[in-house]
């Protein structure tokens, strides 16, 4: 489906899946690792094969709790909190959206509209 693998992966599932993700990623590919352990698997492993697969790079991402994320999102919700927007842009223009937040340095967020 991506002609040669994604530049990206998010990487969810840990050690339960992290070989599909290093044979889904580019050559020169970035795995973001957000788990290392799983019920069945105490830590990770990867085969030669899928190692030698390619040159991806692997980066621990930490994402805290889900109590912690629901504690923000409550504080959120009462105190209003809404983000500043800079500009909202069609999906269309998805790849002009990421060249202008490069280049421009916005102010707020620039969102890019999937839906109408």
């Amino acid at each position: 489906m991506t002609d040669g693998g994604a530049d990206l992966v998010v990487e969810t599932g840990g050690p339960d899946t992290i070989e599909q993700s290093m044979r889904a990623s580019s050559l020169y590919g970035r795995i973001a690792l957000l788990i290392t352990a799983s019920a069945a698997k105490s830590g990770m492993e990867i085969s030669h094969a899928a190692y030698a697969a390619g040159l991806a790079t692997i980066r621990r991402v930490f994402v805290g709790s889900r109590t912690r994320f629901e504690s923000m999102n409550r504080a959120v919700t009462t105190h209003g909190l809404r983000p500043v927007i800079d500009r909202v842009l069609p999906f269309e223009e998805a790849h002009e959206a990421y060249r202008g937040y490069a280049e421009d340095a916005p102010f707020g967020k620039v969102v890019i509209r999937v839906a109408p």
